[in-house]
């Protein structure tokens, strides 16, 4: 278990920088960005509610990826493996972020992510998401990558069978799953 190289108080501190990077991110690429077209909002219906897939922004960053922030390097430095330039996408909070044109299934993951903002709030987003790298050590393992991974598949899976996305995230944080 990775967790235990941390203290209470640091985890608190790293998630604080987290939400700060987050929200910085997100007013950064928030005017560069474009909503989804409406052909994008069509299929997606079924499973998001239409108020966030019109709210939601796209940007395709051409220029490289986004560069660590100093406190991810900090992390490196202590052993918690991770950079920004391994992600095909990357959400922050209603505006996501990549470096290519975006496929669907991965369109679809990044929206489960911004369904977890609204419900989680920021600040509990970086901090469940920084836990859940420190427990498991694995990005791939994060309680809510899982969980937008585990959605994304059932998309991908079977297009034409709605559910919704909200409910489902919302079952994950009643059964304390992230």
């Amino acid at each position: 278990m990775v967790a235990t190289k941390f203290s209470e108080e640091e985890i608190v501190d790293y998630s604080a920088l987290i939400a700060t990077f987050i929200r910085g991110q997100r007013d950064a690429y928030m005017e560069q960005a474009t909503l989804l077209p409406d052909s994008q909002i069509e299929k997606f219906s079924s499973f998001f509610n239409p108020g966030l897939l019109k709210n939601t922004f796209f940007f395709v960053k051409k220029d490289g990826p986004i560069e660590d922030p100093v406190f991810l390097k900090e992390l490196n430095d202590r052993g918690i493996y991770f950079s920004l330039d391994h992600l095909r996408a990357i959400t922050f909070i209603d505006v996501v972020v990549s470096y290519e044109e975006l496929k669907p299934q991965v369109q679809f993951h990044e929206l489960v992510h911004v369904v977890q903002y609204q419900k989680l709030g920021l600040k509990q987003f970086a901090h469940k998401y920084l836990r859940g790298f420190l427990t498991i050590g694995a990005y791939e393992s994060i309680p809510l990558e899982k969980n937008a991974y585990a959605l994304d598949r059932a998309y991908f899976q079977n297009p034409e069978k709605p559910f919704s996305v909200e409910q489902e995230v919302q079952n994950w944080i009643n059964g304390n799953k992230f």
